[in-house]
């Protein structure tokens, strides 16, 4: 997945992370059309219809004991997410606020922060905004300045912060171990896409030069931020400066074959094929 084009990799390891939800979703839809092929059936038996007419055998749950857990498990989940995702929004509103306390808005929309640090981020879901410490001007100079604003203007228009809300959302049901490397794994696509993206309006060698001298700072560091230090400077230099990525058309065959093989392992579990199959065994069984 290195080799593939930054944009579309920011969007596989979204859907990766979403995958289990996805296929989730998938199986609730065949629990509510087709119970009585699901762990969630309630009835002693299962019946089929084959050529050689009707046939039965033992459903494989007890008395609705899996359907309590599951359901019990499914609210927990729900639960957890609800919580996961109020706490997110409020440590959004809270970097804002902390920021626009001291910043004044330019015309342009974008917010200067009296900090002695440079720092660049952008902030926010609903009403994104961008805020650059005066730091940055000092110590970039107009023209990395601008590069530095072009960088977070990016992320607004690709709606990075939206994607980076919804993979810690969802990464609050995984391990930290997990969590850790899909979320490094978004945040260094995307900030390579942006890298990318304004590379049609400057130089990428100035593009490097800008990563490296602001590479030093510290800055404010969240994953419900986009900050234009995030990710690995020297992966993101070298992906400006010495770009190797295979073509868009064999990514995107590689994943549109992942994806169907793993969509039709599910059907296959679901109806009808899950009867189909066993009126087919049991018939020929006997």
């Amino acid at each position: 997945m290195t080799r593939t084009r930054p944009d579309l990799r920011a969007v596989m390891v979204l859907l990766l992370a979403t995958t289990p939800f996805l296929f989730g979703a998938f199986g609730l839809v065949g629990v509510i059309l087709f119970p009585h092929a699901s762990p969630l059936d309630l009835a002693p038996v299962h019946r089929h219809d084959s050529l050689a007419g009707w046939s039965t055998h033992r459903a494989f749950t007890g008395s609705g004991v899996i359907a309590w857990v599951t359901l019990i498990t499914a609210s927990l989940l729900m639960l957890r997410l609800v919580q996961v995702t109020t706490e997110s929004i409020l440590a959004m509103r809270r970097i804002r606020r902390l920021l626009e306390r001291s910043a004044t808005r330019t015309a342009s929309g974008r917010w200067n922060v009296p900090y002695a640090e440079p720092i660049a981020l952008a902030v926010g879901l609903f009403r994104p905004s961008i805020f650059i410490s005066n730091a940055v001007a000092e110590h970039l100079g107009p023209d990395g300045c601008e590069i530095v604003e072009a960088h977070e203007r990016a992320h607004l228009a690709r709606g990075d912060l939206w994607a980076r809300f919804a993979m810690t959302v969802v990464c609050g049901l995984y391990p930290d171990r997990v969590v850790a490397t899909l979320q490094q794994a978004l945040i260094l696509a995307q900030e390579q896409a942006c890298d990318a993206a304004i590379s049609n309006s400057h130089s990428r060698l100035e593009i490097a030069e800008t990563l490296v001298r602001m590479e030093r700072s510290r800055g404010v560091r969240s994953h419900l931020c986009a900050g234009f230090q995030d990710a690995d400077i020297a992966l993101r230099v070298r992906a400006l400066l010495e770009p190797d990525f295979e073509p868009l058309n064999r990514s995107m065959m590689r994943t549109s074959a992942i994806s169907a093989v793993l969509i039709a392992a599910v059907f296959v579990a679901l109806e009808p094929l899950h009867h189909k199959i066993e009126a087919l065994f049991l018939m020929l069984g006997g």
